[in-house]
């Protein structure tokens, strides 16, 4: 049942913002590290390890500024086709269960996350390329210490998307997700350095890959997914539980 209606979720982001979103927003992230780069440094001033860098410059922009406004609008706009059409009591009077509906549209976001990751990475390879060609030192510019700068972002952010997602599911405007996910992201900006950063989960992607100890970065890729599970299955009592707001 989930599958399939995974599928049908998946159809109907062909006609809303949601792919086109899930394109561009990494790759204006990436565009604007390599610009930043280009104005900031002459290629003489910087070494091949010095380039290193660049994939934390990346992933901090994401993590902790795009990251929740990213998942903010995509939660929105994937349970905004039921608000915006009055669908949803058309949906759950159907022989589908209320909590394989939610968990279909949270494994739809889960998805397109990882395909914005994905294209994060794939264009911070070719930026990086792209720099090497018009003349900066790229020599080991892939032997990174720790490749959990590469896959961790995704499953600390897990907790976050379940709360977007539930505030999305609940509520027809999707200002009150958006500024949550708003407010999050310059906590995140405050916190992420100090002992309390595992309050938010908003910080958690940030943590887990530009953190400076790697206990932290440790704590807050299991941190992700273990809140990502208690927060869906009390989201589920609530599914069960409570009508969506028309």
């Amino acid at each position: 049942m989930i599958g399939v209606l995974f599928q049908v979720e998946l159809l109907k982001t062909r006609r809303s913002m949601v792919a086109v979103m899930t394109l561009l927003c990494p790759l204006v992230i990436v565009l604007l590290a390599f610009v930043i780069t280009v104005r900031a440094w002459d290629p003489p001033e910087m070494t091949g390890r010095d380039m290193v860098q660049f994939w934390f410059t990346v992933m901090d922009m994401w993590t902790m500024l795009v990251l929740p406004l990213f998942l903010a609008v995509t939660t929105g706009l994937i349970n905004g086709n039921e608000h915006r059409n009055h669908t949803w009591r058309v949906m759950l009077s159907l022989p589908i269960d209320a909590d394989a509906l939610y968990t279909a549209k949270l494994l739809l976001s889960v998805a397109l996350m990882l395909c914005a990751h994905a294209l994060l990475l794939v264009a911070t390879v070719i930026a990086l390329f792209a720099l090497g060609w018009v003349g900066y030192d790229i020599d080991g510019v892939f032997a990174l210490r720790s490749t959990r700068v590469l896959w961790a972002a995704p499953l600390a952010a897990m907790a976050m998307l379940v709360v977007q997602h539930s505030l999305s599911w609940h509520l027809r405007s999707i200002v009150v997700p958006f500024t949550v996910a708003v407010i999050g992201a310059f906590l995140g900006l405050y916190t992420n350095d100090s002992k309390q950063w595992w309050l938010i989960p908003w910080t958690y992607a940030d943590v887990a890959t530009t953190a400076r100890t790697v206990e932290a970065q440790v704590l807050a890729t299991v941190l992700g997914p273990v809140m990502a599970v208690a927060l869906y299955l009390i989201a589920l009592k609530r599914v069960r539980t409570q009508e969506v707001e028309q």
